[in-house]
């Protein structure tokens, strides 16, 4: 039997990233991304671009909000 990969749903990533504290956790959360936009390819997801798309705004929306808790608390 081939070991497959399902693809989680986007809400679980988006979980993840929710969860970063710091820059380095966010570094690990894009890495992520890139393995989960590439995953949704592979399993011929259509509008994977936009998956991309979407998760990028995510992880800039947290790196935002880290950086205004580090400069501003």
């Amino acid at each position: 039997m081939e070991n497959q990969l399902d693809i989680v749903p986007i809400k679980k990533v988006f979980s993840i990233i929710d969860s970063c504290t710091n820059s380095n956790q966010l570094k690990t959360c894009e890495k992520l991304a890139d393995i989960y936009t590439e995953l949704a390819k592979e399993k011929g997801v259509i509008n994977f671009k936009t998956v991309k798309e979407t998760l990028n705004i995510k992880l800039q929306e947290k790196e935002d909000e880290l950086e205004y808790i580090e400069n501003y608390c």
